[in-house]
């Protein structure tokens, strides 16, 4: 164990001479999680910009404008009087949606005869559109009702009667895990668990090639140290900022962000550990097989936005190809960001998480085996590519 402890103390030292290094392993898990939650703060989407052509000019169209406008999640635009300047609003982006009352409005619902409202939202952005049309909805069904529930009372019937008429069939809906629809809680921890993912990769993937490159990996390779405690010590700093920064960003998005975080402590726990093995088990064996450290990078980097997109955690993974979905399988991500958010969103016990626990388990163990097995033979640097870690040779003119 002292032998662990000193190569642990030795790789500390090593991360705290590189300044480059500390900020990414310190500040950038810190900052990326500020940046991201002030980004996704509100969580909802309200005072969408509507604008409410009046072509009618009637009691009634005013009382449409005035439903729009007293309800919270629409900001009206005025000044919009026709279609014209509404196209050109839209173009703009001066404008979300629209509603243009057509003329004769009044008259046709007086006389009982067909008649719409017009709605127009901009669907270029998906999260304004589905938002956009589910509160355009909500709002002319409330009118709707409040007219239909006027004309009754208008031909006579008691109040009680209206009610019941009104009530025939009525819909009462329950929203489980999210029940503000809140984006924050939808897909912030998704990104906070990737920015955790990429960081550890990075960092410990330069721990071996930095040795390389400064030609110091001999001496651990000619040391009467088994590879297994080689892996432990300089690994382990790593480890434990890794697993630091998990929690660190956990409390941000409760706290900050207030997105839901909620679940058994004992299970993210868990499942943190295991993911964060796995991760800093992969990371060494990567920096174990690249040759420098601008191979590792390069990779890293590119294979970051298709890990996230892949896993499932943003579109239904029912929806995505089969072949993608089984390359997603073999990803830690996927089987991490699933179960996390199980725990954290939907407050499920370990019965429903032990496929996702069993896996993770599995693909530690052989992370694991891969870091700790390695063969000490001395592989020399590659001579290809720019050196960015303490390096001293630089491309060629």
């Amino acid at each position: 164990m002292k032998q662990i402890y000193n190569l642990a103390c030795y790789e500390t030292m090593l991360i705290l001479k590189d300044r480059i290094l500390v900020l990414l392993l310190f500040t950038v898990p810190l900052l990326y999680a500020s940046v991201f939650g002030l980004v996704y703060i509100q969580g909802v989407l309200n005072q969408v910009p509507l604008a409410v052509v009046d072509l009618d000019h009637s009691k009634l169209s005013r009382q449409v404008q005035t439903s729009f406008a007293n309800s919270s999640h629409f900001k009206i635009i005025s000044g919009l009087d026709n279609t014209d300047q509404m196209e050109e609003a839209m173009r703009e982006g001066k404008i979300r949606a629209a509603i243009v009352i057509p003329e004769d409005f009044e008259i046709a619902v007086q006389k009982h005869q067909p008649t719409q409202l017009l709605s127009v939202y901009d669907a270029s952005n998906l999260i304004w559109g589905y938002n956009t049309r589910r509160y355009i909805r909500e709002v002319t069904t409330a009118f709707n009702s409040q007219q239909t529930a006027g004309y009754l009372a208008g031909l006579g019937l008691p109040e009680q009667q209206v009610k019941n008429i009104m009530g025939t069939v009525s819909l009462n809906y329950e929203v489980w895990y999210n029940p503000t629809f809140s984006y924050a809680t939808y897909f912030y921890p998704g990104l906070l668990l990737m920015v955790i993912h990429q960081i550890c990769l990075l960092s410990i993937s330069l721990t071996v090639t930095r040795e390389k490159e400064r030609n110091t990996w001999i001496q651990y390779l000619s040391s009467s140290l088994p590879s297994w405690k080689i892996f432990l010590g300089k690994s382990l700093p790593y480890f434990i900022v890794n697993f630091f920064n998990y929690w660190l960003l956990l409390l941000i998005a409760s706290w900050f962000v207030q997105a839901k975080i909620g679940g058994s402590v004992w299970l993210l726990l868990v499942f943190g550990l295991l993911f964060d093995l796995i991760i800093t088990s992969l990371g060494f064996f990567i920096s174990l097989q690249a040759p420098n450290s601008l191979q590792v990078t390069r990779y890293l980097m590119l294979l970051s936005v298709p890990i996230f997109m892949a896993s499932g955690f943003t579109w239904p993974q029912t929806h995505i190809p089969f072949a993608v979905n089984a390359l997603a399988s073999l990803l830690p991500f996927t089987w991490m960001a699933e179960a996390f958010r199980m725990i954290t969103v939907k407050n499920l016990p370990l019965s429903y998480l032990l496929n996702h626990l069993l896996v993770l388990m599995v693909m530690a163990g052989l992370t694991i085996g891969l870091a700790s097995t390695f063969k000490k033979l001395r592989r020399p640097p590659s001579i290809s590519g720019l050196v960015v870690n303490s390096g001293k040779s630089y491309p060629g003119l």
